[in-house]
């Protein structure tokens, strides 16, 4: 997401005239790096500064030091300085001076343009990252293992404070190999049947740990806690935008160790990621016919996915997977499509192995697909969601499918459904119990509900020409009266943020059969998608007020 260019402004002035090398109380250094500097310098200022990565990455940084490149300026290769911070003292890679953020340029010659192995308590701010193999006359050949900005290890640690601030990475080549599938269907750069290690592991921003030797992995995994990537872009990388995954050990010739994988909700072989934070950030792969998740949020414990744009991606705008303790709220997601074989274009996904799942208050439109529900593996008998205050306009294929296996649960109430395309406003099976309660589905097709002995509708409302589901003995129906459900925007960019007001337009007129016309939901957040109290008796679906 832009800052604002006054926000801007101040923050290239403090980085300008973060100049002395030194504090006298802390002996603390900063060391600058300019493309026109030079290699024997101290480095500890601007006109003494190093010249090249090469320079940084044999240089093992102390805790509290500062790597600053010049703005304006770029680099050809990898930057990976080495050394750790501590706790409250992290190692910070910025910039200084005006002009344009500084560019490291990866080229599809290296697997990460910035790289960090085995450290912690790093900050990266303010960097232009790309890394993109130049393409050649059969497409996807040039398509690699490549990621922009990776922060990785395998030594056994809990490694801990990674913070990446204000970047925009953008044209990473990176091949997709996918989990399961048909190798038959194989195509230059796009790989079926690779198994859970060995797929998903490029894109722009990767967190991901793994171990020396596959046959003999050790008794401990790699666990990274605090990670945090906020207000940056992150355009046209394949396969994900952001992504966080753990090892397990499936790669022919490993030892399982199962730390990536959740056998039961309490199955202690899994040993996640900790305290993520993905918020304020732009996601898009509109210039790609390789992108695949926006974020793809796996094997976590603890995390807060908010306030980001994300806008046509592929298979899925935010998906969770093998994950307990999340919330995804205040995202706007669009456009998001089918690519290189996916099965799915949706723009929320609490998926297999997943826990204690809160997806709220986002905006989706214009999506291939609505929200997926899909703890749908027989062999995983557990998985929680709650599902409330969305609103999800403009689905092409379905507004909500469920694909829930035996011993699941989710909730699904107070959300607005609305598109005069999709053919199914609920679709899918039920071995799992879903409650379906007070939500609004509204379209002017002639669209379907999926029955089943454990999907409970309760007290929704249908607009006319919907046959509500015969499932929903209180089932409200009636013409909706939105305010306004000609909706054209304006839709989030990456200098706005989300633009969640915009769904105002599908909030409802006083005199709405569907105003006050809810039944009580134990729990039910107590606000609505606009941020109004949500009053009793309430209104069906995502709007209150």
């Amino acid at each position: 997401m832009t800052i604002p260019r006054a926000v801007l402004a101040i923050v290239f002035l403090s980085a300008s005239t973060i100049s002395s090398p030194a504090s006298a109380d802390t002996g603390v250094t900063a060391y600058y790096v300019s493309a026109t500097g030079d290699d024997s310098n101290a480095g500890t200022s601007p006109r003494k500064a190093w010249r090249s990565l090469e320079k940084v990455n044999a240089t093992t940084f102390k805790p509290g030091e500062r790597i600053l490149l010049r703005s304006g300026d770029s680099w050809t290769g990898r930057l990976w300085p080495k050394g750790s911070g501590a706790a409250g003292r992290p190692v910070v890679v910025n910039r200084f001076g005006m002009g344009h953020k500084p560019r490291i340029v990866g080229g599809g010659q290296v697997g990460e343009a910035v790289r960090l192995f085995n450290q912690e308590h790093w900050e990266i701010r303010n960097l232009d990252v790309s890394n993109a193999a130049p393409a050649g006359s059969v497409p996807g050949v040039h398509l690699a293992d490549f990621r922009g900005i990776a922060v990785l290890g395998d030594n056994g640690r809990t490694l801990n404070h990674f913070l990446i601030d204000s970047v925009d990475v953008h044209d990473v080549t990176g091949d997709i190999r996918w989990i399961g599938g048909n190798p038959a269907n194989n195509t230059p750069g796009v790989t079926w049947g690779t198994g859970w290690d060995r797929s998903k592991n490029t894109g722009g921003i990767v967190f991901r740990t793994t171990v020396p030797d596959i046959a003999a992995p050790g008794a401990a995994p790699t666990v990274l806690n605090d990670i945090t990537v906020q207000n940056s872009t992150v355009k046209n990388t394949s396969f994900a935008n952001i992504a966080v995954k753990q090892y397990t050990g499936d790669a022919p010739g490993a030892v399982r160790t199962g730390w990536g994988e959740r056998r039961t909700a309490d199955d202690t072989r899994f040993r996640p990621h900790t305290n993520v934070t993905i918020r304020g950030n732009y996601l898009s792969q509109g210039g790609t016919g390789y992108g695949g998740n926006g974020v793809y949020l796996t094997n976590v414990r603890g995390a807060l996915v908010e306030r980001n744009v994300v806008k046509q991606v592929a298979v899925s705008g935010i998906e969770t997977y093998a994950a307990d303790q999340v919330t995804v709220q205040y995202n706007e997601i669009s456009g998001t499509r089918h690519a290189q074989g996916s099965a799915d274009a949706n723009g929320l996904d609490p998926d297999i192995a997943t826990t204690n799942q809160l997806f709220q208050y986002n905006y989706l439109h214009e999506n291939g697909d609505g929200i997926l529900l899909c703890a749908c593996r027989d062999s995983v008998n557990f998985g929680s969601a709650v599902v409330r205050y969305n609103v999800v306009t403009g689905s092409k294929r379905w507004n909500l499918h469920v694909a829930q296996s035996t011993g699941s649960y989710a909730q699904v109430y107070h959300n607005t459904f609305y598109s005069n395309e999709a053919p199914n406003m609920v679709s899918g099976y039920a071995n799992g119990r879903v409650e379906i309660r007070n939500n609004l589905f509204a379209s002017g097709v002639a669209a379907s509900f999926v029955q089943g002995a454990n999907l409970r509708y309760e007290q929704n409302g249908y607009s006319t020409g919907l046959v509500p589901s015969a499932g929903d003995l209180t089932a409200v129906t009636g013409e909706p009266r939105f305010r306004d459900p000609a909706v054209s925007g304006p839709y989030g960019d990456e200098r706005t943020g989300p633009r969640l007001k915009t769904a105002r337009g599908f909030a409802l007129n006083r005199d709405s059969l569907f105003a006050d016309a809810a039944t009580l939901v134990i729990d039910r957040g107590g606000r609505d998608y606009l941020g109004a109290p949500v009053a009793t008796p309430a209104n069906l679906g995502a709007f209150d007020r």
